[in-house]
């Protein structure tokens, strides 16, 4: 059990998982956040995975990633799965005490006065340490998807960010308390705050300032048939341009560098990039994987949103949430989102009415209100 020494700078320590994907992103706008509202503050972002278990890292991620792009079925089958979590739980306590040490030495080093977490597995070894020890500390489990699944859950948790109302009784039907749980939605950056005029994006760009965009993304890794989609709308008659997004997938981003002469209607590329919320601002549509935390940035940008084959599990029912609402359309191959793009630049109502759906839904400030909980917390 750790003694807390005295510390006069208030601290904040944030777990994430991986480097690029939506829990890291959420990680950093709660940092962000927080930093904007008090600027004295000290605040740790920790990948809990890199951290906890290095060696593994890299193999889970390459599994992960490799199952999600060739074998998603599989992942649907064993995704939050009521008897598979009970069979693991054992294991995963295991896994979670052999955490531990680790975790005493970063308390003892930082002595946080609150502790963020923006993903489940670091979310459990905190928790465990703090029921094993009557460890005060408090800790805020951030949901970055419309649905919690149930490694999520642990009595230990002080304070649960959820998306929406149905995130809410998913938890309450796993016994948490009502009182410990505040819809704030989906943390992003508070950039997306900010206003931008097309035509000053279009400028630092050189995008065509007068012609109809449309993004296209696959989350942080660049995962999904993005290649295929350009080629795709390419060949439509309508006029508009496209820009794409490839995240650290390198082979795409080198694809486009040798074939962008190939196509037939202006096309813009990037790498991994910080201004997704300009270029959002700049687009009327976006197509895109279904993952929380780009679906959220979308959402506050009042895109009309084409998802493409959600990846079953967390991106399926993100999904299936936002369908329900009208605020997406759901694309299951490359014909159908064809179809979609050419209907939503024919027919100005269709294109609007899905606007203003995303408007509602919207949750802009998500990264500020989590920020003052977190210092009313602290």
């Amino acid at each position: 059990m750790i003694i807390f020494k005295k510390v006069l700078m208030r601290r904040v320590l944030i777990f994430h998982i991986s480097q690029f994907g939506g829990h890291c992103k959420a990680a950093s706008n709660i940092k962000e956040a927080l930093l904007l509202r008090d600027n004295t503050l000290e605040v740790l972002n920790i990948n809990g995975f890199g951290y906890f278990y290095p060696f593994w890292e890299k193999f889970v991620d390459f599994i992960y990633t490799f199952i999600i792009n060739y074998f998603p079925f599989l992942w649907g089958k064993i995704y939050d799965r009521k008897k598979i979590v009970k069979e693991l739980n054992c294991l995963r306590k295991v896994v979670n005490r052999m955490a531990f040490k680790k975790l005493d030495i970063l308390l003892k080093s930082f002595v946080p006065q609150c502790i963020v977490t923006t993903q489940a597995f670091p979310c459990g070894i905190v928790a465990d340490y703090k029921q094993k020890f009557n460890f005060k500390i408090p800790l805020v489990a951030v949901v970055t998807d419309y649905y919690p699944h149930r490694f999520w859950i642990h009595p230990n948790v002080d304070k649960y960010i959820v998306a929406c109302k149905q995130a809410r009784e998913i938890l309450i039907k796993e016994e948490i308390e009502k009182k410990k749980i505040e819809i704030y939605g989906i943390p992003v950056s508070v950039k997306f705050l900010n206003d931008y005029s097309k035509e000053a994006v279009a400028r630092e760009f050189e995008f065509r300032k007068n012609l109809k965009a449309i993004l296209i993304m696959g989350g942080g890794l660049g995962i999904g048939p993005m290649k295929r989609i350009a080629l795709q709308l390419d060949d439509l008659e309508e006029d508009f341009q496209m820009i794409v997004v490839c995240g650290k997938n390198r082979r795409l981003y080198k694809w486009f560098c040798k074939n962008k002469d190939n196509f037939k209607k202006p096309i813009f590329y990037f790498s991994y990039v910080d201004f997704v919320h300009k270029l959002m601002e700049f687009c009327e549509i976006i197509i895109t994987k279904a993952g929380g935390i780009t679906i959220c940035e979308a959402l506050s940008k009042n895109l009309a949103i084409v998802v493409i084959r959600p990846i079953p599990g967390q991106e399926e029912r993100n999904a299936n949430y936002l369908s329900k609402k009208k605020a997406i359309i759901k694309a299951d191959n490359l014909e159908e989102i064809k179809k979609i793009i050419k209907r939503l630049l024919k027919n100005k109502d269709d294109l609007n009415f899905l606007k203003e759906q995303t408007e509602k839904l919207a949750s802009k400030d998500a990264s500020l209100k989590i920020a003052d909980l977190i210092l009313k917390l602290n």
